[in-house]
Order: structure tokens, then C-alpha cells, then sequence
């Protein structure tokens, strides 16, 4: 799943008119364990890697996979919301709720590249007969519904946030995707 989408669902899902001082923090637990993966790509990019390399070569290499997966841990990030909620801090809960939600978004929609996410206990790596980018699974169609859905739940989520800069974020979240699309469909 595209990484402004896991924003937009996870306010969905989490957001609450009468908190919107969570929505920040559930947009961090969105982020999170894609962060690795944008440092990954903007390191690789700045050492002139092509980028058949970074994604067919370089992003399967154990260094990078082991970070991924730290971000992608549903275990530690469920470690992380039992001692917030022991601590009783519940907007930090919900962080880690947001996170623990980005990654179960992300098992049915990752082929051949999707994580270990339940690290450290567990090796198993679910591959999806789906992605939501490859289209040797299906990425032609899993795509351009995901962009669908994340618009339409944008416009949902919009009408429920009072914040001009969550708004904002809805709204580069909603246009963001088509860019990254027209980039690698044309320029790369």
C-alpha cells in the first residue's frame, strides 16, 4: 500500500473529532514504518544506484530487509502500546496503534516484497498473491483501486478534521500518489 494511503485510512479508522490532537500522531504511526524505506531510497538515489538496481537488488539485501522489518515489527509495536497504556498515554497508544494498522494494510497488498512482520518472533514473511504495484500480481488493478479508495475515504476524513494543516495533508496525500505514478510510468 502507497504510503499517503496508510494515512488517510488510519485517520479514518482512528481519528476522533474530539481528540484532533491524535491526528498528528496517527499520522507518525502511518509513516513509521515506511521512514526506513525513504531514507533507504533517497540514499541510494544520491549514489546514482539506477533503480532497477535499488529495487531488484539493493532493497533485498539482509542490512536493509532487517531495518524494514524493525519498523514493520507488529510485535514491538504492540510492546510499545501496552507500556504506553500502562504509562496512561493514550495518544501515544494510539501512535503505536497506527503503525500496528499500517502493517496489517500492508499483508494483503505485498507480493514478493512485503515484510517479516511479526520480527523478532517469527521469520514468516506473507507473500500476497496481490500488490498493489507489480502488475505480475495483479498491481495493474490493486493500484488504481487503492488510489480510488484513498480519495474517497480523503474526502470523508476531510469533512471530520478541523485542522487547515491535516487538511492539507489529506489533500497532498490525494495528489501525491498520482505524481509518484506519472514519475515511474514516464521519467524513470
Amino acid at each position: 500500500m502507497n504510503t499517503p494511503a496508510h494515512a488517510v485510512f488510519n485517520l479514518a479508522l482512528l481519528g476522533r473529532k474530539n481528540k484532533p490532537e491524535w491526528n498528528p500522531l496517527i499520522i507518525w504511526g502511518a509513516l513509521i514504518p515506511d521512514l526506513a524505506m525513504f531514507g533507504f531510497y533517497a540514499l541510494l538515489k544520491l549514489a546514482n544506484i539506477p533503480e532497477r538496481q535499488i529495487w531488484s537488488v539493493e532493497y533485498y539485501r539482509p542490512f536493509w530487509q532487517n531495518t524494514f522489518d524493525l519498523f514493520n515489527s507488529i510485535p514491538l509495536a504492540l510492546v510499545g502500546m501496552a507500556i504506553a497504556l500502562y504509562f496512561s498515554r493514550t495518544a501515544i497508544a494510539v501512535l503505536f496503534g497506527s503503525i500496528i494498522l499500517h502493517c496489517i494494510q500492508d499483508l494483503p497488498l505485498h507480493a514478493d516484497d512485503g515484510h517479516r512482520h511479526f520480527w523478532p518472533f517469527s521469520q514468516f514473511r506473507f507473500e500476497s498473491p496481490v500488490s498493489y504495484w507489480d502488475p505480475n500480481h495483479y498491481g495493474m488493478i490493486a493500484g488504481p483501486i487503492e488510489l480510488i479508495l484513498m480519495v474517497l475515504v480523503s474526502i470523508y476524513v476531510f469533512r471530520r478534521v478541523r485542522s487547515r494543516w491535516t487538511k492539507g495533508l489529506l489533500i497532498a496525500a490525494s495528489v501525491l500518489p498520482i505524481f509518484v505514478v506519472v514519475y515511474f510510468a514516464v521519467i524513470v
